[in-house]
């Protein structure tokens, strides 16, 4: 019985250990700026994610990693590192296509 991990305990552990580790810069109000960049990525992916949608019918695995990370780094408060995986995700879409 001394190997059951209390999940309550470790995602406590796991919620401070990424508090502690997130840059000043967003753990208060995003940069304006940086909230721009993120909506113009998000825009154009839209875009992008939309077309390869009505061509092939489906996102590439690898498309679908990338746009859970953005969701995640949003969720918990990563708004220029959303920013730029958004940015770079839509470059790679846009010369795949």
């Amino acid at each position: 019985m001394s190997g059951i991990i209390d999940l309550i305990e470790w995602r406590r552990a796991r919620e401070d250990a990424a508090a502690a580790s997130a840059p000043a810069s967003d753990a208060a109000e995003p940069d304006p700026a940086v909230v721009a960049r993120l909506d113009r990525a998000a825009e154009r992916l839209f875009d992008l994610v939309s077309k390869a949608l009505e061509v092939d019918g489906h996102l590439q695995p690898k498309v679908e990693t990338e746009l859970l990370a953005i969701m995640g780094e949003l969720t918990v408060g990563l708004v220029s590192q959303a920013a730029v995986r958004a940015e770079r995700l839509a470059k790679d879409l846009a010369a795949a296509h």
